[in-house]
């Protein structure tokens, strides 16, 4: 069985358009998929088997200068011719023109492409030819298609810009909520009252006619007089007079004769019941502030513990 040399049509299955060897020539009526487009590239490719399984890369078709329109505007004429030494020849024509005799011809090249090079899912697509393509050919790639542009076209800046908005709008009422909320908790509220308005004075009703008087009078009197209420208040005892002051008696150091002139190694003084450093101090100095220095010439620890019948000496005065 020999091989068939087809294309890979937009729902991936091989189309066979002839088979090698033969002498035929083949008419194919094409379209553009994409809006503006220039050129059509057909991938052909060889199988035993008229499937895509065993297909082999054999070369590419490029059809250049087509009349940039939207897609599936342009109509394409081409025709495939192959000889029995396995030379293939392609034409195309541009079937838009108004009349026949003003069609261009449209530059086709065999290009052998590397296999990175070629269609996924190929740029053209067929109007019309003498084979019928599989059944649901057209429904198959167009869906495949739709699925294609649909990843191409993701709307990613409309969903960025509406995220931006989003962002902003909360933004302006976290602002507006709870910023504007705590400047006014932290405005001082002012001290000084506002200036008092002159209070308007009021109104002097004119005294009502005696003869009014005796009226509303009268319905007071007829009424019956209420006992009046004796309320017994209890006399108030008198508050306690405060305890008067204790005196402490004066020291007996007070009445002690101190001598005018305390010479270096200190005077002697014997304690008595009832006297302090402080009142000692006081006798012999006229200064009570100067205490500690009696306790220090007579190495008295606790200047408020002294012992009575002790004879000390009291230092000259500084």
């Amino acid at each position: 069985m020999a091989a068939s040399i087809g294309i890979k049509i937009a729902n991936g299955e091989f189309y066979p358009i002839l088979e090698e060897g033969s002498s035929v020539k083949k008419r194919l009526i094409l379209t553009t998929v994409h809006d503006g487009q220039e050129s059509v590239q057909i991938d052909l490719y060889k199988s035993e088997s008229r499937s895509m399984s065993d297909a082999d890369y054999i070369g590419s078709l490029v059809i250049e200068h087509i009349a940039p329109k939207p897609k599936g505007e342009p109509s394409i004429e081409m025709i495939i011719t192959s000889k029995d030494s396995e030379e293939l020849v392609a034409e195309a024509v541009d079937l838009d023109a108004p009349n026949e005799t003003e069609r261009h011809q449209l530059t086709v090249s065999l290009k052998a492409l590397d296999q990175a090079d070629t269609y996924e899912l190929p740029d053209f697509e067929l109007e019309a030819h003498e084979e019928p393509p599989p059944a649901g050919l057209y429904e198959r790639a167009s869906a495949i298609r739709e699925r294609e542009e649909n990843k191409k076209a993701f709307p990613i800046i409309p969903i960025l810009i509406g995220l931006g908005i989003v962002i902003i709008v909360a933004i302006l009422v976290y602002l507006f909520v709870f910023v504007g909320r705590n400047d006014q908790k932290a405005k001082p509220v002012s001290t000084t009252a506002p200036a008092a308005t002159a209070a308007p004075e009021p109104e002097q009703k004119p005294a009502p006619e005696p003869a009014k008087v005796q009226e509303q009078a009268a319905p007071a009197a007829a009424e019956e007089p209420k006992p009046a209420v004796v309320v017994e208040v209890s006399p108030s005892k008198p508050a306690a007079e405060p305890l008067p002051a204790r005196k402490r008696p004066p020291a007996p150091v007070a009445s002690y004769k101190v001598p005018l002139t305390i010479p270096k190694e200190g005077a002697p003084y014997k304690i008595r019941w009832g006297d302090t450093l402080w009142d000692i101090s006081e006798a012999f100095y006229r200064n009570p502030w100067l205490y500690p220095r009696i306790a220090r010439f007579n190495k008295i620890r606790n200047p408020d513990l002294i012992i009575s019948g002790t004879t000390i000496r009291i230092p000259p005065k500084p």
